[in-house]
This record gives C-alpha cells, sequence and structure tokens, in this order.
C-alpha cells in the first residue's frame, strides 16, 4: 500500500471515529423529555431523561441487572446520575442500586428516612455515603428542578421515622412535569394512601401513570383513578411473578377507564417520549 493510500485510508478512520463518537457521546439536541420504565423484572427502575441531557433514576429493581439497562441509554462517556430517588428500601426497589453506585457517580439522592436492615440498603448507604451525594429529604410539597424537569413530592406530606413499619405506604409519590406532560410516580402505595392522596384535592390529571405495587389488588382503586383520569399506566412488574402481579381486577379497572396499557414483562423497557405537548411510546 502507497503511504498516499495509508494517510488517506487513517483519515477515513479517523472521520469516521469522530462522527461514530460525536453521535454517541454528545448531548441530546432534541429539546425532549425521555422516561423508561426498565425492565428489570419484578420491581421498579425507572430513568427520566431531561432535554439538558440530565439523568434521574427512580428506584433500582431488585438487583444488579439495572445497571446493564441503564447502558442501553447511557454513553460509556455519561457515568453521572444527576439524581436518585429512592421511593422506599423494599429490596425490589433498592436492591439495583449498590450496583448502580458502583458504576456511576451520583451527585444528589432524594429519599425518605425509612431504612430496613437488608444487606442491600446498609450497601446502598455506605455507598452514597463513600461518594459523599447530597441528601435530600423526600417529604410534602418538596420541589426540585432537573434540566427543565419539575419534580414535586406529593407523599409521604412528613417526615418519616427510620423504623417506619408498612414500608410501601412510606413510598415517595413523585408528580414528574415537562410541559403539559404529568406523569405520577408511585412506589408501592396502597389504597390506604390513595384516598389520602385523593381528598388534599391537589391530584393532578395525568398522561402516564407509573401503576402503583405493580398492579397489586391492594392498590390502584377507582376513586384514585377516577381523579388521575391517566391516558396511559405502565406496570413494572417481573414475567410469571409468584404475587400474580398485575391482579385482572386491577387492569379491568384501568380498561373500563380506556388508558393504554403497557407492561415491562410483555413489552420490555417502556419508553415514552414527549416534546411539552404531545408523548409518544416507542412500544
Amino acid at each position: 500500500m502507497s503511504q498516499r493510500n495509508l494517510v488517506i485510508r487513517v483519515a477515513f478512520l479517523m472521520v469516521a471515529c469522530a462522527l461514530a463518537l460525536a453521535l454517541w457521546v454528545g448531548p441530546r439536541s432534541d429539546p425532549a423529555f425521555r422516561m423508561v420504565v426498565l425492565d428489570v423484572g419484578q420491581g421498579d427502575a425507572i430513568l427520566l431523561q431531561t432535554p439538558d441531557g440530565s439523568d434521574v433514576l427512580v428506584d433500582g429493581g431488585p438487583d444488579g441487572r439495572v445497571v446493564e439497562r441503564l447502558s442501553e441509554y447511557l454513553p460509556p462517556s455519561d457515568r453521572t446520575l444527576e439524581l436518585v430517588v429512592l421511593t422506599h428500601p423494599d429490596a425490589d426497589h433498592v436492591g439495583g442500586l449498590p450496583a448502580v453506585a458502583e458504576h456511576f457517580k451520583i451527585e444528589r439522592v432524594l429519599e425518605t428516612a425509612v431504612r430496613s436492615d437488608s444487606l442491600a440498603d446498609r450497601s446502598w448507604e455506605a455507598a452514597i455515603d463513600a461518594q459523599r451525594a447530597q441528601r435530600l429529604e423526600a417529604i410534602g410539597n418538596y420541589r426540585l428542578d432537573v434540566g427543565g424537569v419539575a419534580l414535586k413530592v406529593l407523599w409521604p406530606p412528613t417526615a418519616v421515622a427510620a423504623d417506619a413499619k408498612l414500608r410501601n405506604d412510606t413510598s415517595v409519590v413523585l408528580h414528574v412535569q415537562y410541559g403539559e406532560t404529568d406523569v405520577l410516580l408511585t412506589g408501592d402505595i396502597s389504597a390506604d394512601v390513595e384516598q389520602r392522596l385523593v381528598l388534599t384535592g391537589t391530584l393532578p390529571d395525568v398522561e402516564v401513570l407509573k401503576v402503583p405495587h405493580h398492579g397489586s389488588i391492594s392498590s390502584s382503586s377507582e376513586e384514585f383513578l377516577d381523579a388521575l383520569k391517566p391516558a396511559a399506566a405502565v406496570i413494572s412488574v417481573g414475567q410469571d411473578n409468584r404475587y400474580g402481579h398485575p391482579h385482572p381486577v386491577v387492569l379491568r379497572r384501568y380498561n373500563k377507564r380506556g388508558a393504554k396499557m403497557l407492561r415491562t414483562d410483555e413489552d420490555g423497557d417502556v419508553v415514552m417520549t414527549s416534546d411539552g405537548q404531545k408523548i409518544t411510546f416507542d412500544n
């Protein structure tokens, strides 16, 4: 091969690599908000990506597979999560977060004071202490803006003790708003908490509802759904799980209201994109 041809080939490869790198590591240029309900089995892990390129992870699923799922949406050059929200420290929500902390820099953590005595929760505590992440307490009406996406805590209304019982009902309920798009993330709250939220009279109509407690019969009450009027409902649930989630009665409640149903056990990762007015699903 002549020296001239060699130079041309090397130059071509360098340009091709530069273009590929730009496409992979460059910031997202479209002014859009994306939510990905990750398929992590029987648990919750939800990635929020803001128009400015910030990344928020809500819960970490039951185990380390969340890291693999995140890598589908975050390039190798982006190993920072601007915020991690832990709704409550049950194993199917906190289990994967220690692995997340091993692979990503975490800037801020939003959670309640509730703790469990599980190895996963203890490992998570140690990991965020080691990273010196800023810790924020989730309490009613706490507001946070991340890259133009507004986050508001609707539940719990007051501070919760570390040894609180019924951890499901201490779940952080998060109202996510981008333009005219409203999303409600509900952790594992029961119908009791749903009723208390309805009584506040402050629940928004939502385009997308993350179905509480994986579609358990103990949640998704009629009154709650009537107050929210969700256009779409996403169930994060494991295939053939031993709990029988989602319950057929719960599915009928959503179907009766004409909500678009999406499930991670059937659809895999559920990807929603919003330009602030219109939402679309990749599924």
